[in-house]
């Protein structure tokens, strides 16, 4: 059994016996999508706030703060919740089931798409607590307004307790929750609201969602950065574009500490987080490509999906500023799908074979593909490792090799208990749960809080005892005043010895721990003196064939020199001789080329001359017939035209003479009628023109004389020849109209 073999079976029941009584970790774990501004997030309450970079974790006890100006989007698979400026929100508890968000203060916009998500989804501010009841999008402002949570529902409906009620919020309405009253009003879309709507339709238009699942965080990043593609043997491939041709994955970006699962990367790409944290990644055509695999299911999480390499016993030569210095070394490498994943860290069985689906027993890699190495100092600490920046060693195909299996080392301090921040082993005093006093007077409390700046966390209690009257003063007792801590005293002692009860059972299982931690090094040390022993005798029987093979490599050498040069002289002969036949050969074919190409040159001319007179009488015969066949045509058209215009102008004048004819008999016609209309009319008018003077004469006879009968008779001779004039003038009309449309047709 070889020594890296017999190491990683040590490693391995390590692991196993030191989680054995651990909490499983969870499967699922969120990430910061984006960040806008001033956005900084801790670990938990207290801890010191760092800025928030894309892709960083954001597990159980995460605080995010945004500063004025700033948001962010924090992702969680399907689910989006976004930070307006000047906000903090609080992430209590988030595992496989379960999210629990509290808004201390600010602005919230929470999307749920999967109905899945909404049994375990809670929110709590300062006045109250959220539940969503259906897939949708809701608002909540907390202390915008002093003491008030406003709760806005834009799509689903919302369960709302607080104020003293509970109520069921529906789609375009807004709750109004004080310490002991609730309102209603209408919900009102703002800018934050409006931003919030932009980054969901970017979720709509994405395909992604028909490879992998969308509880996969980070899977919205991969449609705009990447190309997916059917493979037969890794199932969906997807390939990123614009990445360098050099770029292996897990190498742009860094390392970070985070509890419990150990050494977690965060990938500076905006893609970087599926990839990093999902599947596995395949070299295809000589570019990377990730393989999510298929039937994924309810994906799984994982820090990061590497195999580790090295250790104190692996050295290797760095260049640091111009120098070189020999160092102990880390290095990592992307698995490949049959490769098997062991994590460093306690994982239910089920998950720990969601991510060995596609692993081979028998899978053996030839070479590890994509290896990055950095000095094993880096992994010593707390801080960051920020790959790019880090010094890079002179890596040789042999060190490559014979780089052992190894995980890197845990950062000093207690990082499973997260409730020793000392780190000296125990609880610290004010454990989760405490019911903290202060005395009356506005005093510091006895027991200091957790937080730096001197404010109560999350899970500890504020309460003021009541001022103690004197008796003397008191005339009439009061009945005693329960605080507010008083009713939870009972249930918080109880957590408090659970709690206590499972640190000692932690602390037990890290003294279990380091005693195994101690076999194995004692084991380590006795196998690598063993080794070093070896390889030292190893190293003397090498020295020794090696000058035993260097004195007979020297003497052949000498031989090999002088065969070499004689047999120089005679190729040099040899190679003159062909030279000069050569040439002479080379003359006779460019003197045979010359002449081949005169005759071909003077062939061609005279064929082209030929092919040129042909061209010239063909083109003149053309000419000819296409000339006479134009005259032909022409003469024909002619012909044509002429004998056609003269029939349409035959028909034209028979046209125009019988419309003549009958415009003439229809104006004759209308003459005739407009004559006998007239005499009609005049007949009338005279007829009317008698019977009315008869009338008025017979009306008058009783009153006036009788006129004399010449006036009478000279009247109506008057009359007559006024009616013969126009007569006269009318037939004048007449014939001057016909003479004037025989004159327009002539």
């Amino acid at each position: 059994m070889t020594f890296p073999f017999r190491k990683t079976v040590m490693l391995l029941a390590f692991s196993a016996l030191s989680t054995l009584a651990l909490a499983d970790t969870p499967a699922r774990v969120g990430r910061i999508a984006l960040a806008q501004g001033p956005v900084n997030i801790s670990s938990e309450v207290g801890d010191e706030a760092t800025a928030a970079l894309v892709n960083w974790p954001v597990t159980s006890s995460s605080q995010i703060n945004t500063g004025r100006d700033g948001r962010t989007e924090i992702r969680i698979g399907s689910t989006s919740v976004r930070l307006d400026s000047d906000s903090s929100l609080g992430v209590v508890e988030l595992d496989d089931d379960t999210l629990r968000l509290r808004l201390h203060y600010g602005s919230a916009s929470i999307r749920v798409r999967n109905a899945e998500v909404l049994r375990g989804l809670e929110i709590t501010t300062p006045q109250g607590q959220i539940r969503m009841k259906d897939v949708g999008r809701i608002r909540i402002d907390a202390e915008r307004v002093r003491d008030t949570t406003n709760v806005s529902v834009f799509e689903g409906v919302a369960q709302v307790d607080g104020g003293g009620s509970s109520l069921a919020v529906r789609a375009g309405k807004r709750v109004d929750v004080h310490e002991d009253d609730v309102r209603t009003a209408l919900a009102v879309r703002d800018g934050f609201d409006e931003w919030a709507l932009q980054r969901d339709e970017r979720d709509a238009r994405t395909t992604s969602d028909r490879y992998v699942t969308s509880e996969m965080t980070g899977y919205e990043e991969l449609d705009q950065h990447g190309v997916w593609r059917e493979d037969s043997d890794y199932g969906p491939l997807w390939t990123p574009r614009r990445v360098a041709a050099d770029w292996v994955p897990y190498r742009d970006g860094r390392w970070t500490y985070l509890a419990p699962w150990g050494w977690t990367w965060v990938d500076n790409a905006p893609w970087g987080y599926a990839p990093s944290h999902y599947g596995r990644w395949v070299m295809v055509k000589q570019r990377w490509s990730w393989a999510p695999g298929r039937n994924i299911g309810r994906p799984v999480w994982a820090p990061a999906l590497v195999g580790w390499v090295g250790g104190n016993n692996w050295n290797l030569t760095f260049n640091d500023h111009g120098g070189r210095r020999a160092a102990p070394a880390q290095g990592w490498y992307p698995l490949n799908p049959g490769e098997n994943y062991v994590p460093g860290y306690h994982l239910r069985p089920e998950h720990l074979r969601h991510h060995n689906r596609h692993a081979r027993p028998d899978y053996r890699p030839g070479r590890r593909d994509g290896l990055t190495v950095v000095g094993l100092n880096l992994f010593d600490g707390r801080g960051q490792i920020v790959v790019p920046r880090a010094p890079r060693p002179v890596l040789t195909p042999q060190s490559t090799q014979n780089a052992p299996f190894g995980a890197p080392p845990r950062p000093q301090g207690n990082w499973s208990n997260r409730f020793d921040r000392d780190g000296d082993g125990r609880p610290d005093r004010n454990g989760p749960g405490r019911v903290i006093t202060v005395p009356p007077n506005g005093a510091q409390p006895v027991v200091p809080f957790s937080r730096r700046d001197g404010r109560p966390s999350d899970n500890e209690r504020l309460v003021r005892t009541p001022p103690q009257v004197p008796r003397a003063v008191v005339t009439n007792p009061a009945p005693p005043v329960l605080t507010v801590g008083e009713p939870q005293r009972s249930l918080a002692e109880r957590d408090r010895r659970q709690r206590e009860a499972e640190i000692e059972r932690r602390e037990r299982d890290m003294a279990n721990e380091r005693r195994m931690r101690e076999v194995e090094v004692d084991s380590r040390r006795v196998a690598e003196g063993q080794q070093r022993q070896r390889e030292a005798e190893l190293a003397e029987r090498r020295r020794e064939a090696e000058m035993e093979r260097l004195r007979g490599a020297e003497s052949q050498r000498q031989q090999a020199s002088d065969n070499e040069r004689r047999q120089r002289d005679a190729e040099a002969q040899l190679q003159a001789q062909r030279d000069a036949n050569h040439r002479q050969q080379a003359d006779r074919q460019q003197r045979d080329a010359n002449l081949r190409l005169q005759v071909e040159r003077v062939q061609r001319d005279a064929d082209h001359e030929r092919r040129l007179q042909a061209e010239r009488q063909q083109r003149e015969h053309d000419n000819e017939r296409r000339q006479q066949a134009e005259r032909q045509q022409r003469d024909a058209d002619n012909a044509r035209r002429q004998q056609a215009e003269r029939q349409q102008q035959d028909a034209e004048n028979a046209r125009r003479q019988q419309a003549e004819r009958q415009q003439q008999a229809e104006r004759q016609a209308r003459d005739a009628d407009n004559e006998r209309r007239q005499q009609a009319e005049r007949q009338q008018r005279e007829a009317a023109a008698a019977r009315q003077a008869q009338q008025q004469q017979q009306a008058q006879q009783p009153q006036q004389p009788q006129q004399p009968q010449p006036q009478q008779v000279q009247q109506q001779q008057q009359r007559q020849a006024e009616q013969a004039d126009k007569r006269e003038r009318a037939r004048e009309e007449r014939q001057d109209r016909r003479n004037n449309v025989q004159q327009d047709i002539r």
